[in-house]
């Protein structure tokens, strides 16, 4: 017997995702294991949006489970009130099973959602529980002539008999239907489940991104283009968009942005402000700002939505791999790592990644020119650790070549120290960047304040 104070039950309609067995019309066009990629990635989203309502305790979850048995479904879909197995039979025979079992139980409203409509949110099906107090039925059709959501707060039989499933008919055969047992309908705004490529393309044409990716360029034409084409392959559902803010580059990195359909946005110079005016027109519940020259793998891409739901993430950062085979590269990316973890300062070139309320919460960007980064994270270490993501961004070593690798790391601590302890404003310490002798500088004026320190204690 369930808890009786929860009177609504929603049947996820769920298939075990396997190659060549889930999505074989999607397979026609992008292969048998992008189309299960794809699929599993549009579960889960619905899944996360259904544990939403679980979680308010405003209904439970059953997962209604075909093409596996209890124990891999519920270590795919983690979280649910319970697993129930698929009959034998069509769509139709299933739904009338699993309505009839749900009834029975002494469930008031029971609704049914398929998982392969990533437009389908909480808000929407919260919506359509809604319109049972005062319907018989709701129905949210599909695009396609079916629908990708039913619920009743009766047992109605009739509304799954004589329907020719898997057909452009089955919405009107079902409103048919309803009309002879003399059911109210409400019909709530039609959605588009995912059958073919072309439904893929119309659903991340207009999805609202989960996250946004701020790319601040200037003369970045070469790796812009690496970097935007790593986005372009990887099919993310519409689940993230690319901004690309450009800072007056001659260099076509605009005709780049362009190319590859990202949105272009124009600013004077300077990341800071580059950064600042993509996130005022980010659309993203997360923004991620990424240079141009950081190359993140397409797994991270596909990967990254579903990781950040299923977390929760306030913000973090990601692991680097510097593109030179050198120890002294392998040491940089430990202790950059290191320092993101223990000091929680993460740099730019590590991918930072924040929810926008909590970016907008600490003001976003200083207008500095330099430093951006560093008073970022400071800022955002105040009201909580950042979280290490053990996902890899490649970023080149052209940073590190004009100094070499120790020197350049030496000069950066040494800034950043200035900054941070020595109170020196990003104005002044910009100019000692760009100054290799600054670096001997450096090593001289810490050995005198470490000896100094070790003297006075």
């Amino acid at each position: 017997m369930h808890d009786l104070r929860v009177t609504v039950l929603i049947l996820e309609f769920a298939k075990y995702p396997q190659p060549g067995h889930v999505k074989t019309r999607l397979a026609v066009s992008l292969g048998s294991e992008e189309a299960c990629r794809i699929y599993n990635a549009m579960a889960q989203k619905t899944h996360h949006e259904l544990l939403k309502l679980q979680e308010r305790g405003e209904a439970r979850v059953i997962v209604y489970a075909d093409g596996a048995d209890r124990q891999k479904m519920s270590g795919w879909l983690r979280g649910a009130y319970d697993i129930w197995l698929q009959p034998d039979g069509d769509i139709g025979t299933r739904l009338e099973s699993a309505f009839c079992k749900a009834f029975e139980m002494g469930f008031r409203t029971v609704i049914a959602v398929g998982t392969d409509c990533p437009g389908l949110t909480a808000e929407k099906i919260r919506k359509a529980i809604g319109q049972l107090k005062r319907f018989d039925v709701v129905i949210v059709p599909a695009t396609d002539g079916g629908y990708v959501l039913i619920g009743t707060n009766t047992f109605q039989q009739e509304l799954f008999r004589q329907v020719t499933w898997s057909s452009d008919r089955v919405l009107e055969q079902t409103l048919q239907q309803a009309k002879v047992k003399n059911m109210s309908v409400a019909l709530l705004d039609p959605e588009t489940d995912v059958d073919t490529a072309e439904d893929l393309k119309m659903v991340e044409a207009t999805l609202n991104p989960e996250v946004s990716v701020i790319i601040p360029v200037l003369n970045d034409h070469h790796f812009l283009k690496e970097t935007l084409d790593a986005f372009s392959c990887a099919h993310h559902l519409g689940e993230i968009e690319v901004i690309v803010v450009d800072g007056g580059s001659p260099d076509g990195s605009d005709v780049v942005a362009a190319d590859f359909k990202a949105k272009l946005l124009k600013s004077a110079p300077g990341r800071a402000q580059q950064m600042s005016l993509g996130a005022r027109h980010a659309r993203g519940r997360w923004f991620w700002f990424l240079h141009a020259d950081c190359l993140p793998e397409i797994e991270t891409i596909r990967e990254l939505p579903g990781y950040l739901r299923s977390m929760g993430l306030r913000w973090g950062f990601f692991r680097q791999r510097i593109s030179d085979p050198s120890l002294w590269f392998r040491l940089i990316e430990m202790g950059n790592e290191l320092r993101g973890r223990i000091f929680g300062l993460p740099y730019g070139d590590q991918g930072i990644i924040v929810h926008r309320d909590l970016y907008f919460q600490c003001g976003g960007f200083a207008q500095v020119p330099f430093l951006e980064d560093v008073i970022l994270s400071r800022c955002l270490s105040g009201i909580c650790r950042p979280t290490a993501i053990n996902k890899t961004i490649r970023i080149p070593s052209r940073h590190w070549r004009p100094a070499g690798p120790f020197f350049t790391t030496i000069r950066n601590i040494g800034i950043v120290f200035r900054f941070l302890v020595l109170r020196q404003s990003p104005s002044d310490l910009l100019g000692y960047y760009f100054k290799r002798v600054y670096v001997h500088l450096t090593l001289l004026y810490l050995l005198l304040f470490s000896v100094k320190s070790f003297i006075i204690t």
